[in-house]
Parts: C-alpha cells; sequence; structure tokens
C-alpha cells in the first residue's frame, strides 16, 4: 500500500487535496502507512499534523527518524488524539474543528502544504455517531477551501456499521491496508 498512498498522496496534490478514510486492520501496515504519508507530505515540502497516541507515535518516529533529516522532522507536528478530540474535555464537533483550524493555521498564513493525519479512537462510539459525521462533514469544507490533504483513520473491527456508512459519506477516498477506493 505504501506506494499506492504516495501516488494517491500525488493526485490528489494536483486536485486541490482531498479527504481520505483509512480503515486499518493490521497494526504493523498502519505503522507503515503512516511513515509513508508523513514522509510524503514532508518531501514535497509540507507540514504534516500528526494526531495519534503516543504508542503509535513511538513506533513511528522511530521509523521516521532513520529516514528523514532534522530539519524534515521539524515539520512534523505530533499532538496526541485524546487531548486533539477533547481538547474542551469533550467530543464537541465545533469546538475540535475550531482546535483544528488554530493549530493549521500558523502553517496556512506562510502559505505552506499541510497534510493532516488524525486517528479517531472512542469510547463508546455509538454515542458519537452524529457528533463524528459533523465534524468530518466540516473537515470536508476545510480542505475544500484550503487545498489540505487530509486522513482520518479508524480501526476497521471497532467501527460500527453506522459509523462507516456516514464515514464513506464524508470522504473522497477509501482506503485499506492493501487498497485504495474513490468515494466521489
Amino acid at each position: 500500500m505504501n506506494e499506492l498512498l504516495t501516488d494517491l498522496i500525488e493526485d490528489m496534490q494536483k486536485s486541490n487535496g482531498g479527504h481520505i478514510l483509512y480503515h486499518y486492520d493490521d497494526m504493523d501496515c498502519y505503522i507503515q502507512n503512516a511513515v509513508s504519508y508523513i514522509t510524503a507530505g514532508i518531501r514535497c515540502g509540507g507540514h504534516v499534523l500528526f494526531v495519534d497516541n503516543d504508542r503509535h507515535y513511538f513506533h513511528i518516529d522511530k521509523e521516521l527518524t532513520n529516514l528523514l533529516g532534522k530539519e524534515e522532522l521539524s515539520r512534523v507536528h505530533f499532538m496526541n488524539n485524546y487531548d486533539f478530540y477533547y481538547s474542551n474535555g469533550n467530543f464537541n464537533p465545533d469546538t475540535v474543528f475550531s482546535f483544528f483550524l488554530k493549530n493549521i493555521q500558523p502553517y496556512l498564513d506562510r502559505s505552506h502544504k499541510i497534510f493532516t493525519w488524525g486517528l479517531v479512537e472512542w469510547g463508546n462510539v455509538k454515542d458519537y455517531i452524529p457528533l463524528v459525521e459533523q465534524y468530518e462533514k466540516n473537515i470536508d469544507k476545510a480542505i475544500a477551501q484550503q487545498g489540505l490533504i487530509s486522513l482520518c483513520a479508524y480501526d476497521n473491527c471497532s467501527t460500527p456499521l453506522e459509523l462507516k456508512e456516514s464515514l464513506l459519506r464524508c470522504h473522497d477516498v477509501l482506503i485499506t491496508d492493501k487498497e485504495y477506493i474513490p468515494l466521489k
């Protein structure tokens, strides 16, 4: 998938951005795809806002350190996903979206390319389905307005069908550990 993901990112750059949904099953594939995504964003001169958990980032950072130089690594901006999505103490789509914009605005102000990766993990996900859809629609609008490339990652096994269906409506492309499928 690494090469396919890199090709997808290149295509999305030509078409003013895109919104990627990643349903992953295999953690090794997830780590490799995250490394590929970050590396592709950095190598084309962009900044990457990488929102994930600390466990994953530990492994990803080890790989990135072997692939990227110091200046390139300075353009990878890690944020813990719990801190990001619960920045206001609970998941409120408008608050999280405002927090997202606040975090990318300095790079937009300097006309930098922006790539974002967000791992979404929930406790009782069924309570959040309408809120997640609202948040994803907000992100979709920002992507179109700003020309961003944004990837939202969800564990395929723990994402309920109702949420999967909702997410398919809010993204341009679905990727799995092995393939990608255009949605629009």
